[in-house]
């Protein structure tokens, strides 16, 4: 487009962060402002003029502030994009314009600051030593597995006879409303809640509310008072619905074989479950391996991030975590967290995301790596059953959030990692037990 290259002055800011000062000359300027005005005299309409006929000269006088927007709109991007050109980088995030100087008569002046990603020189990344722990199956864990499994097959039954004890589930309808040291209300919390609790005996000893519905007996009522964390002071109104016990069945070859239909005793059942878990402990060998290889690569490849990058994966590592508290029952601006703590190190935890993510791609571009529309449909299909969508509707919608290119990356580093860890030298050697 540029008849004369614009003169482009770099300060470097940081080894991803750069200063860019341009200049374009100004006849540059005044014949791509010509093309504008010719432009805009053939698309837009004048009273007195056919369409398409307008004249530069009536142009230049009625879109004066049309044109200098559509000259600002096509110069920046394109000396942004011709100075990364130039240099060989790849834009991360930007550009922030400042000091931008835009006339007919003198020479564009702007000064825009940019992000860009590393260049990056992985080297050994095959032939690494590691080490592959793996956990054995141990007597405990597979009674904890047949606790949970006698858990989840559990039947309610009506307590008669006798207040709520540590063990039991209780129905609850609960009326909360904030008050003041004297008692007196200061505004409602929230008004006939029904509430489900068990009194398990680690929410009776962590819980003051669980403590207290403890020697309730069905029908009773009961108010109290109660701290919360941020200092506040909730006086609840209780009724107490129902108690009930948790009745779990024998473990025994009739259970055995309502859990299971492959087992026919409670012994074949438990051969069942340490199979299982076996191959559980491979599967979490074999993601430590991976992660223990790629630290290794990112510890010896020291280099800078991107800060904007690392904002947007810090940013959305905060937002998974908070969701996860919220389905978990606790809302995140209430919960006893130091989030300014959780937030340093979550930047620190995305830099090194980031950096990782950087490694893989240029082991991926060296290794001339490519992905398929098979394994992207393949991805898609995983995504589709973990969704409950039909694999069209994961498509339709990972287009529409341009999330078809984050896939494809996704897969790309996976197979780059793929690719180190197969060319390891990999000791096998067995890691202590859970809880030891």
């Amino acid at each position: 487009m540029f008849a004369v290259t614009p003169k482009v002055e770099v300060r470097d800011l940081s080894e991803c962060r750069k200063e860019l000062l341009i200049e374009l000359p100004a006849e540059d300027v005044r014949r791509e402002l010509e093309r504008i005005y010719g432009d805009l005299a053939r698309r837009l309409t004048v009273p007195g003029f056919r369409p398409g006929r307008v004249p530069l000269s009536v142009a230049r006088q009625r879109f004066k502030r049309e044109a200098r927007e559509e000259l600002r709109r096509r110069l920046v991007p394109l000396l942004i994009e011709q100075a990364l050109s130039t240099h060989r980088w790849r834009l991360a995030a930007g550009p922030e314009v400042m000091d931008l100087v835009l006339s007919e008569t003198e020479p564009l002046r702007m000064r825009a600051r940019i992000e860009i990603f590393p260049h990056v020189d992985v080297r050994a990344y095959r032939g690494r030593r590691a080490v592959k722990r793996i956990r054995p199956v141990t007597e405990s864990e597979i009674e904890r597995v047949l606790e949970r499994l006698r858990e989840a097959h559990s039947v309610l039954v009506p307590v008669e006879g006798r207040a709520a004890a540590v063990g039991d589930v209780v129905t609850l309808r609960v009326t909360a409303e904030e008050v003041d040291e004297r008692g007196a209300p200061i505004r409602p919390v929230f008004e006939q809640q029904e509430m489900t609790l068990e009194l398990t005996p680690e929410q009776v000893e962590a819980d003051p509310f669980a403590r207290e519905i403890v020697g309730c007996a069905a029908g009773q009522e009961k108010t109290f008072m109660l701290p919360e964390d941020s200092g506040r002071l909730i006086r609840y109104a209780v009724v107490v619905n129902d108690v009930r016990r948790k009745e779990v069945p024998e473990l025994d070859d009739e259970f055995a074989q309502t859990v299971s239909q492959r087992a026919e005793t409670l012994e074949e059942l438990r051969e069942l479950i340490r199979r299982e878990l076996e191959r559980r402990h491979v599967e979490e060998a074999e993601a430590e391996l991976r992660e223990q290889l790629l630290d290794q690569l990112v510890r010896e490849h020291p280099f800078e991030v991107p800060p904007t990058l690392v904002e947007h994966v810090a940013r959305e590592r905060m937002r998974r975590f908070a969701q996860a508290l919220a389905r978990s029952g606790t809302e995140p601006p209430s919960a006893a967290l130091d989030w300014e703590q959780i937030a340093r190190r979550g930047i620190e935890e995305a830099a090194r995301d980031v950096r990782a993510m950087l490694i893989l791609d240029r082991i991926a571009e060296q290794e001339g790596i490519e992905v398929s529309e098979a394994e992207i449909e393949a991805e898609i299909a995983r995504r589709a059953a973990q969704w409950q969508m039909s694999p069209s509707e994961v498509r339709s919608r990972l287009t529409t959030e341009g999330g078809l290119d984050t896939i494809r990356n996704e897969i790309r580093r996976r197979k780059a990692l793929e690719l180190v860890v197969a060319s390891a030298e990999v000791e096998t050697e067995e890691a202590p037990p859970q809880g030891e």
